[in-house]
């Protein structure tokens, strides 16, 4: 543990780096994939309707936080949904 100028433990020096660090890692995810938190995205998702046929349906959700490996969208209604990246650039509509 790292000291500070009177000798005592300081954890705070040890607990900031990795907060830094993933930040630093979620703006680079947002650079990358062109979407930042909070933003209000539109995805079209396919849906089973009741008589055989599939149809495309808009959403629009808020993009709540970009994990390691997936995205994470809140539906206005509050429901939350998640998609792996490159599953979400496919239903992604860029308006």
């Amino acid at each position: 543990m790292v000291r500070n100028g009177s000798g005592c433990p300081d954890p705070t020096y040890e607990q900031a780096l990795p907060a830094i660090r993933r930040e630093e890692n979620i703006r680079a995810r947002e650079k990358r994939y062109g979407v930042k938190r909070g933003e209000t995205v539109h995805i079209i998702i396919d849906i089973k309707d009741e008589g055989r046929r599939t149809v495309k349906v808009s959403r629009r959700m808020q993009v709540v936080n970009l994990y390691e490996h997936h995205i994470l969208l809140r539906h206005k209604t509050g429901a939350c949904e998640s998609y792996q990246y490159n599953e979400f650039l496919q239903i992604l509509d860029r308006r």
